[in-house]
């Protein structure tokens, strides 16, 4: 299926630190299809990334991560 990134939110406090990014994703396979919003927070980076040294690319790899492991399949 292809994935899309639709759009990117990121969300601050009060003093202006970023404290999580948004992903919104949709994609559609056939009669399949998925919208998500992803959202990335501090507890997904490792511990050399921050949001301040992670590109729009990077934060949706993690995005993309998050929702596959949210989809997967449980048996």
């Amino acid at each position: 299926m292809d994935i899309r990134t639709t759009s990117l939110s990121y969300n601050f406090d009060s003093e202006g630190n970023t404290t999580s990014v948004t992903v919104s994703l949709s994609g559609q396979g056939g009669s399949d299809y998925i919208n998500a919003n992803m959202a990335v927070t501090a507890e997904d980076l490792t511990k050399d990334q921050t949001f301040d040294n992670l590109t729009m690319k990077d934060i949706t790899t993690i995005a993309r991560a998050k929702l596959a492991k949210a989809t997967a399949v449980k048996e």
